[in-house]
């Protein structure tokens, strides 16, 4: 549905409303033991459905369900058409046992991730969830990490303003960029790594050069904090000059800028919200997740409406990753899906695992899914 439409003398556009569906989180387990999971198909202005499924399907006429898989299960809303696959995870391990794990990653193989822990992060076995190393340098909490294309560094920010290099091989801290006021929020890398980019509380989007270990521009959209960026580009040019940073701030401005032009935006759309999360699907279609649950799809060709919004509860969006020609998202009410980028907007894969605890990162590549939530639970799932 697209949100054309105008109300008195200022338009305002409309927003989809969705139905979503909900399953016991831990619904693998009630299955093996002959027991009844909750399943329940809830709107934010309709009426709530609230039924039971057993392994061998559903207590009434309300639901329909089958088993595709031992992790996955198909589940239907008969009055109102909705349906959903369910996946389990493959992996449920408890690797940061003191702290929120506030950011994760995971390299483009899978083989490997990286996961906060208070001021340190923990590398780990991205099958087993075994820790590997620790790496530890950073003097206040690490709120974001990312992995360089090689899978063998990581970069990382933290609330004592500061961005690392690390080599994950041998756990040693070659670099620090400094020049950040305020805490790094957010990271982005450039082509093959020969820039990174940090976003921060500060207000401000810096570009680095590795080699030299110097700030090439900064970037200064005047709305608020940088909640989070994402670098548009071909991730294996040995070129950076193409690149786009898009980012999304505390006061609900979605942009694009090029990497070497501090001055150059080249798109922007101001949301009423605060923007928590952005990604881009493509070249032309942008993604963007607000504070009261609002996910937007915008074409870059037309910045003056939205293509659509999407809302299925008022939860903050906190995660929007892209893998595979589809678009993943988390919410703070524990919930993670994943949405069509046309104008139907229909949720077709939630994952589970999760009990209400607000999911604090995700992130997916070649098929696999990583999620951190207050739990401090790391959950791993492949699709």
């Amino acid at each position: 549905i697209r949100l054309l439409g105008e109300c008195g003398e200022s338009k305002q556009w409309y927003q989809r409303r969705v139905r979503g569906l909900s399953l016991q989180h831990d619904w693998r387990n009630g299955f093996n033991h002959s027991e009844k999971v909750w399943v329940s198909a809830h709107h934010l202005d309709h009426k709530t459905f609230h039924s039971y499924l057993t392994s061998q399907g559903p207590t009434d006429d309300k639901f329909t369900s089958k088993l595709v898989s031992d992790r996955e299960i198909e589940v239907a809303h008969l009055e109102s058409t909705t349906s959903t696959r369910f996946i389990a995870p493959v992996l449920s391990s408890k690797v940061t046992p003191k702290n929120n794990p506030i950011s994760v990653d995971i390299t483009s193989s899978g083989g490997l991730g990286a996961v906060t822990d208070g001021k340190d992060v923990l590398v780990f076995e991205g099958p087993s969830g075994n820790v590997r190393r620790t790496l530890s340098g950073h003097v206040a909490d690490v709120e974001c990490v990312s992995f360089f294309p090689s899978n063998k560094v990581l970069l990382t920010g933290a609330c004592d303003m500061c961005v690392k290099i690390w080599s994950v091989e041998d756990g040693s801290c070659p670099v620090t960029l400094t020049g950040h006021t305020r805490a790094v929020t957010t990271l982005g890398m450039v082509g093959v790594g020969r820039h990174v980019v940090s976003g921060s509380l500060d207000g401000t989007i810096k570009v680095w050069v590795c080699g030299t270990q110097q700030c090439l521009s900064t970037i200064s959209p005047q709305a608020g904090a940088i909640n989070q960026l994402h670098v548009i580009g071909d991730q294996q040019a040995v070129s950076d000059s193409s690149a786009l940073i898009l980012s999304a701030t505390e006061r609900g401005l979605l942009s694009l800028h090029n990497t070497s032009q501090s001055s150059s935006c080249v798109f922007s759309y101001q949301h009423s919200e605060e923007l928590t999360a952005c990604n881009a699907v493509n070249q032309n279609t942008l993604v963007a997740g607000s504070i009261k649950g609002d996910l937007i799809t915008l074409d870059v060709r037309n910045s003056s409406q939205p293509i659509s919004c999407y809302k299925r509860s008022n939860y903050a969006i906190s995660s929007i990753a892209t893998d595979c020609n589809r678009v993943w998202c988390s919410q703070r009410d524990g919930e993670c899906y994943t949405i069509n980028t046309d104008t139907t907007l229909q949720c077709d894969t939630t994952l589970s695992g999760g009990d209400c605890d607000a999911v604090l990162c995700l992130v997916a590549k070649g098929g696999v899914i990583t999620t951190t939530s207050k739990d401090r639970i790391l959950r791993r799932y492949e699709v």
